[in-house]
């Protein structure tokens, strides 16, 4: 392999490349965010749904499953995302290093007091796992105070009432 900069080799080649690299890492962003909106109207709905709705619990924990598995997906999701997108970070970093115009590109590589936060790319898998987690306790917390079996109990107890009363009626 020579010592010479991609630009040097083909330059037409390298901007295609380089310009490649950032597309996908833009839509890659963008592609987190709408995933979060979608999730967060679906949550707030089925949230909401939850509260005003007279529902029994079998569909109370039914929906609680539902967002557990969203939030599973979310979570999957971002995390394949993330790597994805730094991915082509590291790929863009690596370019700039070679073609010598990394001081010039700016990839998120924050120094001094910033570089102590972290990374905004762990926002997304820290809050799906977050969620799922909170779904998964509202499932046990149903499941363990039994308000799912008194639904359970309270359905036999009203079909035993109904059959003795058809009973009773023939």
């Amino acid at each position: 392999m020579s010592n010479e900069t991609p630009a040097a080799i083909d330059p037409d080649m390298f901007a295609a490349v380089f310009s490649e690299n950032w597309d996908n890492a833009r839509y890659i962003k963008s592609e987190r965010i709408s995933f979060m909106n979608a999730y967060s109207v679906i949550c707030a709905g089925v949230l909401a749904l939850l509260q005003s709705v007279q529902a029994s619990d079998l569909i109370r924990i039914a929906l609680l499953f539902f967002m557990t598995l969203f939030s599973l997906v979310g979570l999957l999701t971002s995390l394949r995302l993330k790597s994805e997108l730094e991915e082509c970070l590291a790929k863009i970093e690596a370019m700039t290093v070679q073609a010598k115009v990394s001081q010039f590109v700016a990839l998120g590589q924050l120094e001094g007091k910033p570089s102590r936060y972290p990374r905004f790319r762990w926002i997304f898998p820290i809050f799906y796992t977050m969620t799922t987690a909170g779904f998964i306790t509202l499932i046990v917390y149903r499941l363990v105070t039994g308000e799912a079996h008194e639904v359970t109990a309270s359905s036999e107890l009203n079909t035993c009432i109904v059959a003795q009363r058809n009973v009773e009626h023939r």
